[in-house]
């Protein structure tokens, strides 16, 4: 019992870390965007430089952020100017990144020792500063960019590294632990007829960023979980630590994420753990009624309690190699429908979506609660790809409604051939991958392979309505 449990916990750990997508190509992607140029520009040319209302007056409510600047050698803020229709136009990118939940704080440090920002609530900023280091050329990522004779003389970067990436600490602003990346950045400007430069700042709360990896069960979670760019971290003592890489920098370093237990969790966890029950449910009914009754008590410790779906454990890779193919279904807006109509409604909608699957598969196939509003059904009999596109269309077609919801529940889903190299986690990752491109473009719809290309069973072209 013990070893399958954690057995079981490096499986979940290995499937939860797979399916967290990395944070530093997603804000690196982000960065790109950002005109260090447009922030300047409309902070020195605002007519106000402190807003002129109340945060509850009326203006306040059509402000989709406030652009803020520092004096570093002061430490005094100079601005903290509402961005209002329509100036708002000139960081339409500014306000896209901030609106991500997980950021806390866009800015640039500029050559000029100013620091120019934006945050979603000006409540975020002090009126001046913590003392911090105001002296650029001490920072470290300040000289990795621009501390050479090199970029002097040429105005290009000393470094060819797209980003820097700060150890997790606790921002002064918020208390929240936080990770900076910094971008570099130069550019010409026509007014004072030289180059200004500097770094782009990007602060991302952590706890919100990889609540899933940090908090990654309803209950039993680690006793502790960390992230660090430390490859090996010391394991307490008494305690049964697991560690794996997460993610992958743009600064070519590795995040890594640790959980570990204390025997006293550990040991609940076994407790409350499926292997414990079905040990105890099936020698007390071996002790009663025999063979027959364990199958059944088995059968019932592998039933999702919500959907009566089989749950996650069933899925073997001797299951897996007896069905032709493995989809991966995510209700679409699932979080929505918890958010605005409460979790009684959220937990009818999977009932629902689960009574859907298992009238509309056939019999051989087999549908399965993954997790959360993830399902995955398993098929069988498939002659080839054609066939089941058939089947995936038909399933598309067929529109689910409950009378708790305005509008029908739609699917999206990536589906996969099974071969037999493929393990599960490697079968369900290739299938979760064409979900993700599927939740990229459009939702409601199938994501498969033709060769090399992705391919959508339904036209995302035309109309989408249920």
């Amino acid at each position: 019992m013990y070893n399958y449990t954690y057995l079981r916990i490096r499986h979940d750990m290995q499937l939860i870390t797979a399916k967290q997508p990395n944070l530093f190509e997603v804000f690196s992607q982000r960065a790109r965007i950002l005109a260090p140029e447009k922030l300047a520009d409309f902070i020195d040319n605002s007519s106000i430089k402190m807003p002129i209302f109340s945060e509850n007056g009326d203006a306040a409510a059509y402000a989709y952020g406030y652009g803020y600047g520092y004096d570093l050698p002061t430490l005094k803020r100079l601005a903290v100017i509402p961005v209002l229709p329509p100036a708002n136009q000139m960081l339409l990118a500014y306000q896209y990144v901030i609106s991500n939940p997980e950021v806390l704080n866009l800015y640039a440090l500029y050559n000029d020792r100013r620091m120019l920002g934006m945050v979603a609530n000006k409540e975020m900023l002090p009126n001046q500063l913590l003392p911090v280091n105001t002296d650029l050329n001490d920072i470290e990522p300040w000289t990795h960019y621009f501390g050479c004779a090199f970029f002097v003389s040429t105005h290009v970067p000393c470094s060819t590294d797209e980003a820097w990436v700060s150890e997790i600490y606790t921002d002064t602003f918020t208390g929240l632990n936080t990770i900076t990346l910094y971008f570099p950045f130069v550019y010409y400007e026509p007014v004072i007829k030289d180059y200004r430069y500097g770094l782009k700042g990007i602060d991302i709360a952590v706890d919100r960023a990889f609540k899933e990896v940090l908090q990654p069960f309803e209950s039993l979670n680690p006793t502790r979980t960390v992230l660090s760019f430390e490859e090996v971290e010391p394991c307490r003592p008494f305690h049964l630590c697991l560690s794996t890489p997460l993610m992958r920098t743009k600064a070519d370093s590795d995040l890594n994420l640790k959980w570990s237990y204390s025997y006293g969790d550990f040991s609940r966890a076994v407790l409350f753990g499926p292997a414990f029950k079905i040990y105890l449910i099936a020698l007390l009914l071996l002790m009663l009624t025999g063979r027959s009754i364990i199958t059944r008590v088995r059968t019932q410790a592998q039933t999702d309690a919500l959907t009566r779906l089989p749950r996650r454990d069933i899925l073997s890779q001797a299951r897996l190699r007896e069905h032709d193919y493995l989809m991966i279904l995510d209700i679409d807006n699932f979080k929505a429908v918890n958010d605005t109509h409460g979790h009684g409604v959220g937990d009818l909608a999977l009932v629902a979506f689960a009574n859907h699957l298992k009238t509309n598969i056939r019999k051989g196939d087999v549908a399965i609660r993954w997790g959360g509003e993830e399902f995955i059904v398993l098929f069988k009999g498939m002659d080839d790809d054609k066939m089941m596109h058939r089947s995936a269309a038909r399933l598309l077609e067929r529109p689910l409604h409950i009378p708790e919801l305005p509008a029908s529940i739609t699917f999206s889903a990536g589906v996969t051939r099974i071969r037999d190299y493929l393990t599960v986690a490697e079968a369900v990752q290739l299938a979760d991958d064409l979900l993700y491109h599927v939740k990229q473009h459009g939702k409601r719809n199938i994501a498969y392979y033709q060769g090399q290309t992705i391919r959508l069973v339904r036209d995302p072209g035309a109309d989408s309505a249920p």
